[in-house]
Order: structure tokens, then sequence, then C-alpha cells
């Protein structure tokens, strides 16, 4: 009874969903969003801290029967169907569960990048183990672009899903997508199936039909899903683009004729709603950018920008070809991206025409414009190693220009500043901000997400695709255009949306169909993959702050007849990341080490010694320096020598005890033991 109650607080009108006579009992509530904007839970739970909460379970019987369900199943309840993995509340590791009853769709699969508190870690990556564990009702995945987060979990997703599931994506996301499997030895052509645009194809329980949108990389898509019980409509990452520089604009068109047709649920980006008016055209930033080269004649050109952003590549390439310039590209994710736009014939450029970074030097650099990446200082990028001077393909001079096209991501601005203020140390002239006119975001402004919301008149509302603020504010927007149905839901939180055909007909509303904080998944490096605690990631940043002490012990028990009172050992003490006061604090760790020891009973166990000492000093460091290191203590016995004085002797010289070594070492050897009882009772 108290999971029940649990189950249905949820319902914020407080009442549970009638159910027809001939179905079995289910626990459902209603989650309509109400005129203050609630529509989500408003408990923040810590990143890494996994707690599993119970959900919604089919019946009665089925909790009697067998181990209750996490997420509402079967072919009762609302036939529409979320559960986001990732991608909501946060910036990054966009992935989406959008199903027909029992039947899913995954739509991208990408990662995010750590903070700074997470050491060594490359790439976040959504929850394979539960991905693995619905497998059998994934029928497809479907990528609405190529950026990394929403393609780069695919080496981690894919190995989890049926072997036969298909991946489908436009031609260009195709050629990235078949690189990276390649690179990670997964790849299999029969299971890779490319789309057109407007070209409606059957995935899992859905008729879906592409729609062009234009964003900072080519071949974005909408997606429209149509099956027998609604009409679902899922932006990816968009803006409206009047004048885009290949030409291929934004599908209002298509949009009319949807809203025409009627959209049961509708998932936009909501990355820049905070920011007003609307976006730049990507054609104003070419612009800016042949002026900038234009006006830096008689000096070599260095620009930097995302390395997929191939339009903006277009627009540097045209401003390189009228000023009568070399184009030169320093760093691999630069080709890596131009490559696959030419083997998919939307480069702007042939690669085999640039000049490369190691010939640099056998032409005029006025004659050069380089493209580079580490725009965000990036560890490896080339940018951020030559701010170092430890770039071999780009050294740095004051008679250097360097176009800053980009944007300083979120979480960035320390590492990118830090960068800048480098490179401003090396003398080149460096050109950024707004008013310079060298970027602009692939995402919709405010007034372009009000006008999308307009035009097609969706009947549910779910914003998606950005810190949880951003998703609120977009509710909000949301309803001040007349729509009636949307709420806020954060990764886990699975709806359901009842069927609706005809407009007339008032919707039910979103209904909540359980919840779990699903597990964060952490690549660090080329194998290894898992889980915070497989990875250890809480411990590397709790050594990394506090420090490591490493003990070991030789441990020396009194023979008998031995005229030895107690315990003895000899130590050697290593400590990492820990202030060691001049050594002050080295030598306090080993007498307390020593009287720690000296306290222990004869006949006591090397794993109570180990923990005893153990314990003992890191009180101690807590005591004197306010750090909680951890402490590793080894003990090993010694049973074929005795103890002599000669024998600890020696050891101590080693740590220049003997400098130290009060005129009375039984009274001190006493106090240290009254100190060490004083803190282990504490």
């Amino acid at each position: 009874m108290v999971a029940l109650a649990s189950l249905s607080s949820l319902c914020l009108c407080g009442s549970a969903r009638r159910r027809s006579a001939s179905a079995p009992t289910s626990i459902s509530c209603c989650v309509l969003a109400t005129p203050s904007g609630r529509g989500s839970h408003e408990s923040r739970i810590p990143r890494r801290r996994f707690r599993r909460t119970e959900g919604a379970t089919k019946s009665m019987e089925d909790s009697v029967k067998r181990k209750m369900e996490q997420f509402y199943e079967g072919v009762d309840g609302p036939p529409l169907r979320v559960l986001p993995i990732g991608g909501l509340g946060e910036i990054g590791m966009n992935c989406m569960l959008v199903g027909n009853y029992d039947r899913y769709i995954l739509i991208d699969a990408g990662v995010m990048f750590p903070d700074y508190d997470e050491f060594g870690v490359q790439k976040i990556i959504p929850d394979t183990t539960f991905i693995k564990k619905w497998s059998h009702k994934i029928e497809a995945v479907i990528i609405t672009h190529g950026h990394e987060d929403h393609i780069g979990a695919l080496p981690w997703v894919i190995p989890a899903l049926d072997s036969t599931t298909p991946i489908f994506a436009s031609s260009f996301t195709m050629e990235l997508i078949k690189k990276r499997l390649k690179e990670f030895g997964i790849f299999l052509s029969s299971r890779l199936k490319s789309f057109r645009v407007r070209n409606r194809f059957q995935a899992g329980p859905f008729e879906v039909e592409p729609i062009r949108v234009t964003h900072s990389i080519p071949d974005c898509c909408g997606l429209v899903l149509r099956c027998g019980d609604g009409t679902i409509f899922h932006t990816g990452d968009w803006k409206i683009d009047e004048s885009p520089v290949d030409g291929r604009i934004f599908d209002r068109e298509a949009l009319e004729e949807l809203s025409k047709e009627g959209v049961t649920l509708m998932m936009s980006d909501s990355t820049n709603i905070l920011s007003p008016g609307r976006s730049t055209s990507e054609s104003v930033v070419a612009s800016s950018l042949l002026r900038h080269v234009s006006e830096a004649k008689g000096r070599r050109v260095i620009t930097t920008q995302f390395a997929s952003n191939i339009h903006r590549i277009g627009s540097i390439k045209a401003a390189a070809d009228l000023t009568g310039r070399r184009l030169v590209f320093v760093g691999m994710s630069l080709r890596t991206y131009l490559e696959a736009a030419f083997r998919d014939g939307k480069a702007p450029l042939d690669p085999s025409t640039l000049v490369k970074a190691e010939d640099m030097d056998a032409y005029d650099p006025k004659s050069l414009l380089v493209v580079t990446t580490g725009s965000q200082a990036e560890p490896r990028a080339a940018l951020n190693l030559a701010s170092y001077g430890g770039s071999h393909a780009l050294k740095l001079s004051k008679e250097d220009v360097l176009l800053y096209s980009a944007k300083v991501i979120p979480g960035n601005e320390s590492r990118v500043m830090k960068m800048l203020n480098r490179l401003t140390d090396l003398g080149p002239k460096i050109v950024m901000g707004k008013d310079a006119g060298l970027h602009t975001s692939g995402h919709a402004y405010h007034d372009e997400l009000e006008e999308v919301l307009q035009i097609v008149k969706p009947q549910h509302f779910l914003p998606v695709h950005g810190e949880l603020l951003f998703l609120k504010e977009h509710e909000l927007l949301g309803r001040s255009t007349g729509i009636k149905h949307t709420t806020v839901i954060k990764n886990g939180e699975m709806l359901g949306v009842s069927h609706l055909r005809n407009r007339k007909v008032l919707s039910n509303g979103f209904v909540s169909l359980g919840k779990q904080d699903f597990k964060l998944m952490y690549s660090d490096g080329d194998k290894a993959f898992g889980t915070s605690t497989d990875l250890c990631i809480d411990e590397r940043f709790r050594i990394a702050s506090d420090g490591i002490i490493f003990v070991s012990m030789e441990i020396f028990r009194p023979k008998p007849a031995s005229p030895q009172s107690g315990l003895k050992g000899k130590f050697k003490i290593t400590t990492r990341c820990l202030w060691l006061d001049n050594g002050r604090l080295l030598d306090a760790l080993y007498k307390a080490a020593h009287a720690a020891l000296s306290s222990c009973p004869l006949n006591c166990p090397l794993s109570h010694m180990e923990r005893m000492v153990s314990e003992i000093l890191r009180k101690m460091v807590r005591k004197y320096s306010g750090k909680r290191p951890d402490v590793i203590v080894v003990a090993s016995e010694n049973t074929t020598v005795g103890f002599s004085e000669e024998v600890i002797n020696r050891h101590m010289s080693l740590v220049d005890y003997e400098k130290t070594r009060p005129e009375n070492p039984e009274r001190e050897a006493e106090g240290m033991k009254r100190q060490v009882f004083d803190i282990s009772c504490q």
C-alpha cells in the first residue's frame, strides 16, 4: 500500500484516471500542466547519485506475481509514449525512446562531455544497460543529424541493441556514422539505411517523414512520426535561416501541411529560448569573414570554428578565393567532417586542394588562410597546443590575425579565456565578439521558436534539448501560444499521450507512466567503459582534492622470553597530492603510525593493525590540515628476524627522524599513545 500511495502522489490533480471495467486495474495519473507552468517534479537529483525509485505497475495482480515493472507496459493505457534517456535538463547526450504502446524507436544516441570534476573521462554515454534490457522493444534507431551530442554514443548503443536493429540517417550523417563504426570494428552495412527529406519510410511502429530544417551542419532533419494513434513531430536541432549559404531553406511548407493534418505531440529544441529576437543568418557571417580577411592585408589569417560547421568552411573558402589566399587545415576533425561531406557531394571544396600543414613553411605566410581546431581550448586541439608553443604545425607570431569564429560553450569559459590570454601573449591580433559578426548559433531564438509553435499548433507540447531552466521557459512560451497541454520532464520520466484524431475533441493530457534514475556511463579512453563506480570517478576527485597516503609496514611481534614489551614495526610512508608542510606533516605521520601500532594488542591480526593505523593517520591529517585523504595501509609480518633498536634507528634515519628525536623518547612515546587514544575517541 505504501508503494501505491507513493505512485498516486505523482498525480498533480489528485485523482487517478478512470479505467474501463473490463480492463485490469492500473496505476497511472494525470500530469496536466497547471497555469503556473508546473508539469514536472521539482526535486533535484545529484548527478552521480543513483537511487532507484519504484515506477508504475501493470496491475495489482502483476505486483503480486512478479517483480514490479519500472514503466507502464502492454496494450492498455495511452498509446503514444515518450521516455528520454538523455538530453533533458542538460546540454548533450540526446537520446529518446518514442513508442506506440510497447513498440519503440530510439531517436539519436549522443554523448555529453565531462565536467571539471570528472578526471580522465572523455565522454559520458546514456544508460546502455537499460537500452540492452529493452532491446527487444526497440525496433529502429533514427538519427536527426551528425553532431557528437546526437551520434557520439552509437559505438556503445549499437552493441546493446538486437543485431538486426536498423539505423536510419541522412546521407551525410551516415558517412560520419560509418567512419565511427569502422573505428570501433562494429561496421555492418546491412544495418545502415539512408533517407532523404520528404521521403517516407517505415521504422518500427511509425511511418517516418524527415523534414528539412536549417542548422550548423548539413542534412539536419526534423522527424514526423505517424501511426494509427496519432502524429508526433520531433524538431531535432534547428533554426530558421532565411538565406542559408547552401541554399537549402527551412521547410515551412511541410510544417503548414503538418498543421492541417493535426499533430498530437510536438517536441522542440529549447537551447536558445532565452535569446530574444531571431538568430543571424549564416550568410551574414560569410560577409563578415570576407570583410575581416580582406582587412588583414600583408598578414597571415588564422580562423577557428567548430569542425562540423561545413557551411562556415564554405564561407572561409569563398573568402580565401576572393582574397587570393590558399587554405590550410590544421586539425584532424576538420578533415574528418570535410571528407565525409566530400564523399556525400556536400563539400564546398576538394580536400586534395588544401595545402598540407607540414608544407606551410614553403609558402608566403601572407598568402595563407589557416583553419584550425581548438575554439573550446580542448587539451589536444591545434590552437590550444599553439598557445603553449607546443604545436609542430602551427606557430603564432605578432604578424598573424586570429578570427575567433565560434561561441564559447557554457562551462568552457575559464579554459578558453586562459588559452586566449596565452595567445595574446604571443602577439597575434585576435578578432572576436558579437560586434565582429564572426559567429551565429545553429539553434532558434525566441521569436523563431514562437513562430513554429504557431505554425504547427500541436495539441500537446514537450520542450526538449536544454537545461531545466530552458525547458521551463519554453513550456511557458508554448502555453502563451494557446497550447493547452504542456509539461516539462527530466531524463527517466516516462509520459503517455492519449489518442486524438479530431481537433474538436479535447485531449486527456499527459499521463505519467513511471520514473527511474538512469545510470550515466563513462568512457575513459579507448577501452575503459562503465558506471562512475566502475571507473572510480568520485574516488579520482577525492584523491585529487584531499590526497592519498600509502603506508607499508613490517611488523615485529615479541618472541617468548624477549624483553620487547609491545608491537614494533618499520614504516615507509608515501604521499601524493598532499601538503607536507616542509616535511613536518610527514614526520608527524611516522610518529603517529608508530604510536598507533604500539597501542594495538600483541596478538591482534594484521587487518586490525592496518585499520587502526589508517584511521589514526586520516584523523591526524584532518586535524592538521583539514583534508580527508585516502589512507592505504599494507602490513606484513616478519617472523624470522628479531626486532632491535639498531633496526629501528637505521629505518628512522631514512626520514630524518634522528634530527628531531626527543631527549626522553619514553615520555614522547607515552604522550603520542595518549594523543592516539584521544583522536580515536573523537
